[in-house]
Formats: C-alpha cells, sequence, structure tokens
C-alpha cells in the first residue's frame, strides 16, 4: 500500500509541473495595411488613345474608349490595422504615414497602359502625388484592434497600338506608424 502511494504521490508532482503557468511575454504591437479590393477599370475597346478614370467613391470617367461591360469597375480599398498585442488596455490615440509609390507602366501586347491621378477617400488628400507623405490618425483606439479603411482611385491612360491585353498594374502602399499616445 505504501508503494501505490509513491506513484500516486510522483503522477501528482508530475501534473503540478505540466500546468504551472509560465511566465506572460508580452505580444509585440504591429501595424498592417490589408488590401480589401484592386482598383478595376472594367473591360473597354481603345481604338488608338483614351483613358477611364475610377474614382475613391466608384465614379467613373472615360475619354476614347468604348465600354464592353458595365458593373465591373471599383476603387481599391485598404484597410489599416493596428493591434496592440496584449499591452495595456489604455486609450490610444495613433497618427500613421502612408505613402504611395508611383506606380509603373505596363507593356502588353501592343498595349501601352500607366497608372496616374491617385486620388483617396481620406480627408485632405483628395489628389496623392506619387510618394506624397499622407497623414491617417485612428483616435481613441480602446480594444485591441483599431483599424481604419480607406478608397483609392486613379486614371489608367491606354496606348493601342495592336491587339489587346489584361492589364495589371500593382500600386505600393506603405504604411509606418509615427505615434502611439
Amino acid at each position: 500500500m505504501c508503494r501505490v502511494f509513491r506513484i500516486w504521490a510522483m503522477i501528482a508532482a508530475g501534473l503540478a509541473i505540466a500546468v504551472a503557468p509560465t511566465p506572460a511575454s508580452a505580444d509585440p504591437s504591429t501595424l498592417r495595411i490589408l488590401p480589401v479590393s484592386e482598383l478595376r477599370f472594367g473591360s473597354f475597346a481603345v481604338p488608338s488613345t483614351g483613358s477611364v478614370t475610377v474614382g475613391p467613391t466608384g465614379s467613373v470617367t472615360r475619354s476614347g474608349v468604348f465600354s464592353i461591360t458595365s458593373g465591373d469597375t471599383s476603387p481599391a480599398r485598404f484597410i489599416l490595422r493596428y493591434d496592440r498585442g496584449n499591452n495595456s488596455r489604455r486609450t490610444l490615440d495613433l497618427r500613421i504615414q502612408l505613402t504611395i509609390a508611383a506606380p509603373g507602366s505596363v507593356v502588353l501586347g501592343g498595349i501601352t497602359a500607366r497608372l496616374s491621378n491617385l486620388q483617396t477617400d481620406l480627408p485632405g488628400y483628395a489628389v496623392v502625388q506619387p510618394n506624397q507623405i499622407i497623414e491617417v490618425q485612428i483616435p481613441n483606439c480602446r480594444t485591441r484592434v483599431c483599424e481604419t479603411s480607406f478608397n483609392l482611385g486613379g486614371q489608367l491612360d491606354i496606348r493601342r497600338d495592336y491587339g489587346g491585353a489584361l492589364v495589371a498594374i500593382p500600386i505600393p502602399v506603405d504604411a509606418v506608424l509615427v505615434s502611439v499616445r
């Protein structure tokens, strides 16, 4: 009987060690910019040169092009997401700087396409120049994850020498957390 007791005692000690709490480590805070939807200009025919402009509200203006389909245009949508990790629950005011790099040109299948005239729905930044610093604020962040979103529109300038192509131009967007108060 004494022997059974010792085995039980060793098992209980092993369980106590296995469930003992480990020191908590803080998760680091992170800032991410998440692309939600792409800037889409739709399907259209271009006899020689033309442009399509999609505004941040979804408005569309065409010049020198003929739309083939309808309803396939939209501004790009991004989410700025700040995760404070598991660091405190105090109210934070965040200041973030965005930059949108100059989008390049694409030459493909007899088409030359260039993205220009970038526009946002961010207050004070209706028209954005490439690499311009855009200040975004997220006030009163009280939860672990706080976020804001914005739309981006622009103008696609097209020159057609022959043929046609499906054009995709990446839009590099960068976000930096400047201050947390």
